[in-house]
């Protein structure tokens, strides 16, 4: 003698497929509706004290509060010297690469006194360049970035000039630098257009 099939068996199929279609429709309701509920403003404040935070650790860990150990190019002083003084004095604790004042002191120092460059390198003019074309477009290798630098009358540059300038700034490959996705900023303005909430971006 076989089961009595159950309620739900015993429904007509067209039956059955709307009420799995309303439970799919409820539980997704219950999940937007969970998504939505978080705070995106304190959700984001909790997010940058905390890496702020942990970037200070880090940067203790790492240099004992000196930054002996830490290799920072000319170029990377002229890059982070120029955010620096944008940033009003409020958040000039928020550095974690080194102090505000280093930070500083170093940039205005190479802005004054450059380094000459060695026989075989590529001047100076050119290697900031080559920096500000690879940090404005994440997904340009090498190759793209030669081929634009000679749309704009470098023609002599060759690939490894371009490749060496990005190893002496500590700029990562393409692949390293595609992993690493959108910027905080872009991904908040994103949300903000998304949610169609008032995200404050500072």
């Amino acid at each position: 003698m076989s089961a009595e099939p159950s309620f739900y068996m015993s429904l007509p199929f067209t039956q059955r497929e709307k009420l799995r279609e309303k439970q799919k429709q409820r539980t997704y309701r219950e999940f937007v509706k969970n998504l939505t509920s978080i705070n995106v403003n304190a959700q984001m404040d909790a997010e940058s004290d905390y890496l702020i935070k942990e970037n200070r650790l880090l940067y203790r860990r790492l240099t004992a509060d000196d930054t002996r150990l830490l290799k920072i190019t000319p170029d990377n002083y002229r890059i982070l010297g120029k955010m620096a003084l944008c940033l009003s004095k409020r958040f000039h604790s928020d550095l974690t690469i080194m102090k505000y004042d280093d930070l500083i002191r170093g940039y205005k120092y190479y802005q004054e006194n450059p380094p000459i460059p060695n026989s075989n390198q590529i001047p100076r003019k050119v290697e900031q360049l080559i920096v500000d074309i690879a940090l404005n477009n994440l997904t340009w290798g090498a190759p793209h970035i030669q081929h634009s630098m000679r749309n704009i009358g470098y023609l002599e540059l060759k690939e490894h000039h371009v490749r060496s300038a990005l190893n002496r700034n500590h700029i990562p490959t393409t692949k390293r630098r595609m992993k690493k996705g959108l910027s905080w900023r872009i991904f908040a303005k994103a949300l903000k257009h998304l949610t169609g909430r008032g995200v404050i971006i500072q």
